[in-house]
């Protein structure tokens, strides 16, 4: 099958078009014909440098691409839930099924065990991709390939945070800092689309401008008084707060959410290293939820309001495969805005 691979870490120069085996799928797997994936900062920086997932007998050559949707092509053994030719978009996160937390049916994201498409196992980048039936997720007519790709990682870690873990609904005021990053801009439209208000904070301002298309305000980090601009903008402190940045957020977030706030925390693009008021955080009833990529319900609700139109993924541009590695290198340089999708 056709593929985008790579034969060893670095940087985007590594990616190449290659003739690969076309995978075949065992008892209780799905192989899905892909017809489009998108491109996350978890492909590039697991390209890079192996993220901190891969050992030094990491099996190459590798099909990235945690992202898929298509149609299904054949399954194995066992096999009930779906059947050739059903259109399919790809749950992400692999439970393994065996150990503890699964075996108390504990969410998905909580594995002992798991694996992330695209990283421990051959992803969306090719022609075909195979995942276990529990991966393929029922994707109706309506949707389009393109959005159905977009999803799996960005809007399944942002419904997840907003949705599953903080119950955004109307009336509540929510801040998302990172808000220009595809997943910022996806918790943006999730919580508009659940009733919030809803101001982003984000660095970029060409970035900032397009924000504000979608969001009740947007604020730049580098604003002399930012946090205040926030409340300005909210009509008061945050209920809820969705954080993609880490470190910048947590040395003012005593500025910025309101007593008894929830807040998700799901990524750390300003430093991993928190320094915060643990104190103030308590007397303040603060509910922190971090935690890691989402649920399979999670992507079944999206591909529910994407059909109805209530979130419509926000696509920057759709490349064909061959054009991968140009691809990956606007999204890590900051050149996009909404997701890239790749067509197979």
């Amino acid at each position: 099958m056709r593929a985008m691979v790579f034969r060893a870490f670095g940087g985007p120069e590594v990616l190449e078009p290659a003739d690969v085996p076309t995978p075949e799928p065992g008892p209780g797997e799905v192989r899905v014909r892909v017809q489009a994936a998108s491109v996350n900062r978890l492909d590039i920086e697991f390209r890079q440098t192996g993220f901190g997932f891969a050992g030094p007998d990491f099996p190459f050559p590798h099909v990235g691409g945690a992202d898929a949707a298509g149609i299904v092509d054949a399954v194995g053994a066992g096999v009930t839930s779906v059947r050739p030719g059903d259109r399919v978009v790809a749950f992400t996160f692999v439970a393994c099924g065996r150990c503890a937390h699964c075996l108390a049916r504990r969410p998905e994201n909580t594995c002992l065990d798991y694996q992330l498409l695209g990283v421990h196992r051959w992803g969306g980048y090719a022609e075909y991709v195979v995942v276990p039936e529990r991966n393929a997720v029922p994707l109706p007519e309506p949707v389009p390939f393109e959005q159905a790709a977009c999803l799996p990682v960005s809007y399944v870690t942002a419904w997840h945070g907003l949705v599953n873990r903080c119950d955004v609904s109307p009336g509540d005021r929510v801040v998302v800092m990172g808000a220009t990053s595809a997943t910022g801009l996806a918790a943006v439209q999730v919580a508009r689309a659940r009733g919030a208000r809803v101001v982003g904070v984000g660095r970029n301002p060409q970035k900032l401008e397009r924000l504000a298309e979608y969001a009740d305000g947007a604020v730049g980090l580098g604003e002399e008084g930012w946090p205040a601009r926030v409340r300005d903008l909210l009509g008061g402190r945050a209920t809820v707060l969705f954080d993609t940045l880490g470190t910048v957020t947590w040395e003012r977030i005593h500025e910025l959410v309101d007593r008894g706030a929830r807040v998700a925390v799901c990524g750390r693009s300003s430093g991993a290293e928190l320094q915060t008021n643990l104190l103030w955080l308590y007397r303040n009833v603060t509910s922190v939820f971090f935690y890691l990529s989402g649920q399979r319900r999670d992507l079944e609700a999206l591909v529910a309001s994407v059909e109805r139109r209530v979130v419509v993924p926000v696509i920057d541009r759709v490349v064909p495969l061959e054009e991968l590695a140009a691809a990956q290198r606007a999204v890590a340089e900051g050149e996009t805005f909404g997701k890239v999708v790749v067509r197979v």
